[in-house]
């Protein structure tokens, strides 16, 4: 019993990590699903959200209207979520005809924020995007062909990192980010995306439906889009930059949060695990979301049994990778800027923050936390 629990644990573990990953990517090179683009510019209105965002948002909003796209085709509403810094007066004292604020009292969250934009905004189509996130001049176009395959109902951005310091929450976020726009493309490829880049997305007016406040909505509306039998798709062209967070306290907090509301999103919406009615959309939310928020459960029974077998002498050099492991990953806590110049240190690193938020995420989630609100983490 012992041999099948450990086993069994590091099987789901490989598939998770690895298994699905090159599943997912051989799928696609064999039977692949291009949109059919051609260049349109359709109206867009594009949607920032912000909370306290003083700092930035001037420059967010110069960002967008310096894309290259044609300039009366596009307006840009700021849904400032009770900002109680001078957000709102900056946005105010900017010379632009075709930037509005739009407040939105009483710190309802950022769902909220974007269902309010969504139903006051004109464009075909509605563009979201974060204070922080800088957008490539060309995004904006890149993004919109694919609206012309009729097929495609919501278009991700290419986010890239940019990591602030040379130390292992920076590299670690890099990396696990490179090797999830990886995997992202490959299910693009596949049919659909499960979830979007809340940095960067774009969505037919026709297809938003409002999302309840509490779920997270760059998750859910992938979801959303192919209950109408549309697909999320991926736009390598369409790049955008965010810095990574400088401290794993803040890491941490943030998958923590992004982890709770994934959760609460996949027990909301939990009809589209089943395959029989949702076929590869399902078997991609199991794979990719479901089993890794449960992979912290999956190595603590592996450790676990894996002790138990060490004990009568077997396994003993399994027990002894785990550790090691392990230890490499609490090395990085204690050294953050020795490991990040590290790669074998690095990875371990963030393997072990990640699987911590989710831990962290699941058990306050079980516990019945929920969280709707957000405080930019920088």
């Amino acid at each position: 019993m012992l041999e099948v629990l450990f086993w069994g644990s590091v099987c789901l573990l490989a598939y998770v990590y690895a298994g699905y990953p090159v599943l997912a990517i051989a799928l696609a090179r064999i039977r692949p699903r291009a949109p059919r683009k051609q260049a349109i510019t359709p109206s867009v209105t594009v949607i920032i959200t912000a909370y306290n965002e003083e700092k930035d948002i001037a420059q967010k909003v110069r960002n967008v209207l310096a894309l290259d796209y044609p300039q009366q085709q596009i307006d840009v509403i700021v849904a400032s979520d009770a900002s109680s810094d001078g957000t709102d007066r900056v946005v105010r004292g900017l010379d632009a005809r075709n930037v509005r604020l739009l407040r939105i009292e009483g710190r309802q969250g950022k769902t909220a924020c974007q269902n309010a934009a969504a139903a006051a905004a004109s464009g075909d189509i509605l563009l979201f995007t974060d204070a922080t996130t800088r957008i490539e001049a060309h995004a904006l176009r890149a993004i919109t062909r694919n609206f012309h395959d009729p097929s495609v109902g919501c278009v991700a951005g290419r986010l890239s990192y940019v990591a602030q310091q040379d130390d292992a929450t920076g590299q670690g976020g890099t990396s696990y980010w490179n090797y999830e726009i990886m995997l992202r493309m490959a299910e693009s490829d596949l049919g659909s995306l499960i979830g979007v880049s809340g940095c960067l997305y774009a969505v037919r007016r026709s297809a938003y439906r409002e999302i309840a406040p509490e779920l997270i909505s760059d998750f859910v509306v992938a979801m959303v889009v192919r209950e109408q039998g549309l697909r999320t798709v991926l736009e390598p062209d369409a790049m955008c930059y965010e810095q990574t967070l400088d401290h794993p306290d803040r890491e941490l907090a943030m998958r923590v949060r992004v982890g709770m509301r994934s959760l609460s999103a996949l027990a909301s919406q939990k009809r589209f695990l089943n395959p029989f009615r949702f076929g590869a959309f399902a078997w991609q939310l199991w794979s990719h979301k479901l089993l890794r928020y449960l992979s912290p459960v999956f190595w603590m029974l592996a450790l676990l049994a894996n002790l138990a077998l060490a004990l009568q002498g077997r396994y003993v050099w399994l027990l002894a990778l785990q550790l090691a492991l392990l230890f490499s990953g609490l090395l990085g806590f204690t050294s953050l800027r020795l490991s990040g110049k590290s790669r074998f240190l690095t990875k371990p690193y963030y393997f072990l923050l990640t699987n911590l938020a989710s831990a962290v995420s699941l058990f306050r989630f079980l516990r019945g936390e929920r969280i709707v609100t957000w405080t930019p983490q920088r």
